[in-house]
């Protein structure tokens, strides 16, 4: 008799789990509550789908629980998965990996084209309410009637931006959960005044309660009262990591990290305006930023001292974080299903046979620049069982 499985949400793991399960001769119902699958999917990457990068480490994740399974399934066996459907993908100077097109929209178009040739029943606006146990077998009650199965797959992500938490239906069943946090969003700050909208590549280095935490190099993109843009993303997730529990969180931006502070000393001591003497280094609107902070004299005359102080002010611009911005903002969510109940190889939980978890209900999280859709990837093809 064919086994049976239910896979509850329509994302990126939803999708190619079912694709995976149906591969491997099992009967497949994805669920999905929406109106229709895929539609958190075309947000990634801001609307490229930035699906994997070769650079996937352990150092890219919150949790040494993804050790086995991206060494598994690494990004390029992912890439070849997705060959395999007919995508071509080209790869940036970052190493992250894009589909040709830079468009979330061809990953998605090439998935349900594999689903819908697969056979896999696929409905949508169909929201679980409850898993109960029936002797070996598993019911899912759902807002459209019971369906039972031989497994059930919870890959319902979380609720950052559009999506929605269904962690409830293990929780009710004994599963732990951890406390979560926003992630790969906006900081959130009162430093930067007038710049909204500017972009700089920098070095930044985050403490958190005094110890160095992250230092990178990367693009801010300045909002008001915010840091954004890919940087920022990546710092979030270890500010969230910490899911509220810290004193003082601060960045540090070094707005020439190509420059020593003596170079830059003699440099705007040479060459400055003394109307703007950061003209022709910074952004103005930066530049207002650095000068306010400088303590020097408001005089036009240009000194060494002077110079010596606003050269500090551009390598050591220290900028308050207060929190990582909310759902609305944010991509992903930093906590979920604690991993200590499931199996670090399959990804079967230890409390209950045949109920599974992939993606980002557990507490699994990536830095910004295609991990979390890489463990995605990965964790469908263990769940899955892809040889």
């Amino acid at each position: 008799m064919q086994k049976s499985v239910v896979i509850i949400g329509g994302g990126a793991s939803g999708i190619l789990s079912s694709i995976i399960f149906k591969e491997n001769g099992w009967d497949v119902c994805l669920l999905e509550k929406g109106e229709r699958i895929g539609k958190k999917l075309l947000c990634t990457g801001n609307g490229k789908c930035n699906l994997t990068n070769l650079n996937v480490s352990l150092d890219d994740y919150n949790t040494p629980f993804v050790k086995d399974i991206i060494q598994r399934y690494s990004p390029e066996v992912v890439m070849k998965y997705f060959e395999s459907l007919g995508l071509i993908m080209r790869v940036d100077d970052e190493k992250r990996v894009y589909p040709y097109s830079e468009s979330a929209t061809t990953i998605l178009n090439v998935l349900l084209q594999k689903l819908s040739q697969s056979g896999v029943k696929t409905i949508c606006e169909c929201t679980a309410e409850k898993i109960v146990q029936k002797g070996d077998m598993w019911i899912v009650k759902t807002s459209k009637g019971d369906f039972e199965a031989d497994k059930v797959v919870l890959a319902t992500g979380s609720d950052a931006t559009m999506g929605t938490n269904s962690h409830y239906l293990y929780t009710s069943l004994g599963h732990r959960m951890t406390k979560t946090e926003y992630a790969i969003a906006p900081l959130l700050c009162d430093d930067i005044k007038g710049a909204n909208g500017v972009r700089a590549k920098v070095l930044a280095t985050m403490y958190i309660d005094g110890e160095i935490v992250m230092s990178e190099r990367g693009e801010f993109l300045f909002k008001d009262n915010a840091l954004s843009g890919v940087l920022a993303f990546r710092l979030s997730s270890m500010l969230a990591r910490r899911k509220g529990e810290f004193k003082d969180c601060k960045i540090v931006i070094d707005f020439l990290p190509d420059y020593s502070i003596e170079k830059l000393k003699e440099h705007i001591f040479n060459y400055s305006n003394v109307f703007n003497p950061l003209e022709g280094i910074l952004h103005k609107a930066i530049a207002q930023n650095v000068i306010g902070r400088v303590p020097m004299d408001r005089s036009l005359i240009m000194s060494e001292q002077k110079a010596l102080n606003l050269a500090k002010g551009c390598k050591h611009f220290e900028v308050k974080v207060k929190k990582v911005a909310g759902r609305q903002s944010a991509q992903v969510m930093s906590g979920g299903l604690d991993t200590r109940d499931f199996d670090n190889i399959t990804l079967e939980s230890k409390l209950k046979k045949g109920l599974y978890c992939t993606g980002e209900a557990l507490d699994v999280d990536g830095l910004c620049g295609g991990y979390n859709l890489h463990w995605a990837w990965a964790s469908a093809m263990a769940c899955g069982g892809k040889k």
